[in-house]
C-alpha cells in the first residue's frame, strides 16, 4: 500500500508541476508541449528540460519524506524526518535546477 501512496502522490505532482511548467514555457515562447519546437538543435535547453524535471524530483524527495510519509497506511511506524539541513538544501537545489531552464530560455 505503501507503493500505491507513492506512485499515486508522485504522478499526481508531476503533473501538477508539469501542467504548470507547460504554461510557463508557452508564456515565455509561445509554443507549448507536444511542439517542442523550442528544443530543436539545442542541447543545452533539452539537458536542462531534463534537469528542471530532476530538480522537482529532489522537492518531491523532501515533501514525501518530511509531510507524505507521516500520513496514510504505515503512519505508526517509526520513521525520521530528514535533517533540517538537508531539507532545505535539497529544496534550494531544486527550485535552483527548474529556475535555470527558464533563465536560459529566456536568453535563448
Amino acid at each position: 500500500m505503501e507503493f500505491v501512496k507513492i506512485l499515486f502522490s508522485a504522478v499526481l505532482l508531476f503533473a501538477i508541476f508539469g501542467t504548470i511548467n507547460d504554461s510557463i514555457i508557452k508564456m515565455i515562447t509561445g509554443v507549448s508541449f507536444p511542439n517542442a519546437q523550442f528544443l530543436d538543435g539545442k542541447q543545452a535547453l533539452s539537458g536542462l528540460f531534463i534537469l528542471q524535471y530532476i530538480g522537482f524530483a529532489l522537492i518531491y524527495f523532501v515533501i514525501y519524506k518530511n509531510y507524505l510519509s507521516f500520513i496514510g497506511f504505515m503512519k505508526n511506524k517509526q520513521r525520521k524526518k530528514l535533517p533540517p539541513i538537508w531539507s532545505k538544501y535539497l529544496v534550494l537545489f531544486g527550485i535552483v535546477f527548474i529556475l535555470v531552464f527558464y533563465i536560459v530560455l529566456l536568453v535563448y
